[in-house]
């Protein structure tokens, strides 16, 4: 989104969690927290580590596991694997969860399981994310269709010290300025928590694919204009580093158990 501008701002350097697709529409004014975990695939196991997630999926299906998570693919080889949870002891709950799965599913099983999806990655980091409804921004008439925006790109503001508020309510004039321009793409802001490189706040706009992305972000400039370029210079200025970063959601390789 707003690091876009850099198109604009540094003679055309091309950078690049929205959508967390079914979750990009703001239905509430209350903080979501979402538990994150990134995996650094090995390149050569990449088909391994993706088949072992898809045999997971029954297996949760089958024992009626209550926590879902999304699946998202980055080009660099990260699985990013992401929890909506209520709060920190929701976390336990979850954990909880999952040892009453090895209990249904079989312990030799899924330690089975495990011992495979091991040796498919080099590492893994786990940190926490709050989505703040207020200070994202859903247009009235949205470009995308429901299941449309699967390519995800994300604006990493790593902010100085001291400048969160600040940053705030240059996030609040985003938000302003959208609804005059009737932006038809939506954005959403995620501040980072536990395990993250605080303070830094994550913007993410979804895509049908990079082609079509791109293409809409080149119009979504046009229409926030002059201010939107005062608005990014503005975020510059407060931050410590800013990086943009691309991934796909995956649906075959997420999991969402059915209603209640």
């Amino acid at each position: 989104m707003r690091g876009k501008f850099s198109i604009i701002l540094m003679v055309g350097l091309v950078v690049s969690l929205c959508s967390l697709t079914t979750l990009a529409q703001v239905e509430e004014q209350k903080a979501k927290l979402f538990s994150v975990d990134d995996y650094a695939v090995k390149p050569s196991m990449v088909d391994e580590f993706f088949t072992l997630m898809k045999e997971m999926i029954p297996i949760c299906a089958k024992h009626k596991f209550p926590y879902h998570w999304y699946t998202y693919g980055t080009p660099d080889y990260h699985c990013l694997i992401v929890w909506p949870v209520e709060n920190y002891a929701d976390i336990d709950k979850m954990y909880k969860a999952f040892d009453e799965l090895w209990e249904k599913a079989g312990k030799e099983q899924l330690q089975d399981l495990t011992n495979r999806f091991a040796t498919t990655y080099e590492y893994f980091h786990s940190s926490m994310f709050y989505m703040i409804p207020e200070l994202c921004y859903t247009p009235e008439s949205p470009r995308l269709k429901p299941g449309e925006g699967n390519f995800i790109s994300f604006d990493i503001c790593y902010v100085q010290p001291g400048k969160g508020k600040e940053l705030e309510e240059i996030n609040k004039e985003w938000v302003v300025l959208s609804r005059e321009k009737n932006v038809p793409t939506g954005f959403n802001l995620f501040e980072g928590d536990i395990g993250t490189d605080m303070p830094v706040v994550v913007f993410s706009e979804k895509g049908k694919d990079a082609a079509d992305f791109f293409s809409q972000n080149a119009k979504n400039l046009e229409l926030w204009g002059e201010k939107g370029r005062e608005l990014w210079k503005k975020t510059e200025a407060i931050c410590r580093k800013i990086e943009t970063k691309t991934a796909w959601f995956l649906p075959d390789l997420s999991y969402i158990p059915e209603e209640k």
